[in-house]
């Protein structure tokens, strides 16, 4: 019978435990292959951004068939892209930019979006690949910035909302974080009953974590200074 998973916790299990990215992509899953030589641990740091360390999990019989079904199916997910303008911070993919009736130039340097009757823009590529590898080998999330206090007032000249972090950056960030949420949910739907082991399950993780209400901090109160409350008075009995 299929255990039921979180999609995340899926990719933790077959990124941090099982660690299929580093099996050979050869028919022959039973040969895994190491870091056998410091070259090989930079190479592994350029393309993840993090070494890589052993995992001492032991694989069940379909687990590899599974593993390489997920991270084939992580590499075939599209790419998103970033587009700042004075509107603010826009989120595009392929499909949605086809309907649009535009297409991504990456013939040279930065990507730039071709639109009809518009100037290209620049836009950020964002590999979706590679950020739910990154943050299932180490079983984060992308940084949203739920948790920043803005400080009063309009935001500075430079742009800084609070100690050391711009407008641009937190819109930035929670892009990118809508992107990899995004991604979780999309791949929770195409794995849905191709596995032997398990049935994923769409994404818990909250897809707007800055809007969500700060958590009430309840404070005991001090009553030992505390003046006691004056008695009432009694109301004198009106003498017919």
């Amino acid at each position: 019978m299929k255990e039921a998973i979180d999609i995340e916790d899926l990719l933790v299990w077959a990124y941090r435990d099982v660690q299929v990215d580093q099996w050979a992509e050869r028919k022959n899953f039973g040969v895994k292959l190491r870091l056998a030589s410091t070259w090989a641990a930079v190479e592994h740091l350029g393309a993840y951004g993090t070494f890589i360390e052993r995992s001492n999990y032991e694989p069940e019989l379909g687990d590899l068939d599974d593993a390489a079904l997920i991270h084939r199916t992580v590499l075939g997910l599209d790419d998103a892209f970033l587009s700042s303008s004075d509107d603010g911070l826009a989120v595009w993919d392929r499909a949605l930019i086809a309907d649009e009736g535009g297409s991504i130039d990456e013939s040279s340097g930065r990507p730039r979006l071709i639109m009809p009757g518009r100037e290209p823009l620049v836009v950020e590529k964002v590999v979706v690949s590679v950020y739910l590898v990154l943050h299932a080998r180490q079983a984060t999330r992308p940084d949203s910035y739920s948790d920043v206090t803005r400080r009063r007032g309009r935001p500075r000249k430079d742009g800084e909302i609070a100690a050391g972090i711009s407008f641009d950056d937190v819109m930035h960030h929670r892009a990118v974080y809508s992107v990899w949420h995004a991604a979780l949910g999309i791949l929770a739907a195409e794995l849905a009953g191709r596995l032997a082991k398990w049935e994923p399950q769409a994404p818990k993780a909250d897809e707007s974590p800055w809007l969500r209400p700060p958590p009430r901090i309840l404070t005991a109160e001090n009553t030992k200074n505390r003046t006691p409350p004056k008695p009432l008075k009694k109301r004198r009995k009106r003498q017919a």
